[in-house]
């Protein structure tokens, strides 16, 4: 499942840089977001709640959001941080890192293709807008992303990735993901003998999202995608996703886009298909 789930995920990057300081210190702080940070020369010190960790060339970090953290230099020796401040997400709601079970610190051991990657991406990201180009910065990011993984996993996971993840748990999400038909706690409790109430905080622990927001999002999304190919009215759309009547949908809808099904259906090409990009 964590290799069709990376099929389903897209990377959004908030800022990213390649920078050489002569001094940090930044104390206390912590982000809804990824934060990727490697050192390609001169040393730092990270600092999370129960550890002190010193960073050499080849070092790279990998920050969970909202956790707080110190990454700070003690000494005036020039150092240089490649970084990224990003998410990695499937659906725009399931944390896919977390899947990995990534180590907070891990030492590089191909320093010299990590970089090139890194330098490519960064010359990527400073061409002009083009189809061409957008295209050419989500390969960039996703090469560099793919080879950080591979080296901080060892180029596979354990258990496909969820060595402490109750096998449960990834059916539910799997029935969610790539069932069909309505899916609420009640069935999952009677399906798992479970309590309902467990299932939600256990499921929302594992995947950072409750199980009803998951299958109401995949269901959202699925309209999306169907209303813009154009082939099906709103009631089709609405009768194919389960829902008892076309005001139901377009509620549901409207509430997830922001704008009632009509519209995108009115703005929808003819022969559907719409480029996306995170990046």
């Amino acid at each position: 499942m964590l290799y069709d789930m990376m099929a389903h995920a897209s990377i959004r990057i908030y800022d990213h840089g390649i920078d050489r300081r002569s001094e940090m210190m930044s104390m206390g702080r912590s982000f809804p977001f990824y934060v990727m940070s490697y050192i390609s020369e001169g040393r730092a010190f990270l600092r999370v709640p129960d550890r002190k960790i010193e960073l050499f060339p080849g070092s790279v970090i990998m920050i969970p959001p909202n956790v707080v953290h110190d990454h700070y230099m003690t000494e005036s020796i020039p150092s240089t941080f490649w970084w990224w401040h990003f998410d990695y997400k499937v659906y725009d709601v399931i944390d896919l890192l977390r899947m990995f079970e990534l180590p907070l610190v891990h030492r590089v051991e191909d320093t010299g293709r990590f970089e090139v990657l890194f330098r490519e991406y960064s010359q990527a990201m400073q061409l002009h807008d083009s189809m061409r180009n957008t295209t050419h910065r989500l390969a960039c990011i996703l090469e560099v992303l793919g080879n950080l993984l591979e080296e901080m996993t060892g180029g596979q996971c354990a258990d496909g990735g969820y060595s402490s993840i109750p096998g449960v748990f990834i059916e539910m999400a799997e029935m969610i993901m790539y069932g069909s038909g309505p899916l609420d706690l009640k069935f999952f409790a009677e399906k798992y003998n479970m309590h309902p109430t467990y299932i939600s905080n256990r499921f929302s622990e594992i995947f950072g999202v409750s199980p009803i927001r998951l299958y109401r999002r995949m269901r959202m999304q699925k309209a999306q995608r169907l209303l813009e190919s154009g082939e099906k009215s709103v009631g089709e759309v609405a009768e194919l996703l389960g829902f008892s009547d076309v005001s139901a949908f377009s509620r549901a809808f409207k509430s997830y886009a922001g704008h009632p099904p009509s519209e995108m259906k009115k703005s929808a090409a003819p022969t559907g298909g719409i480029f996306k990009s995170n990046i």
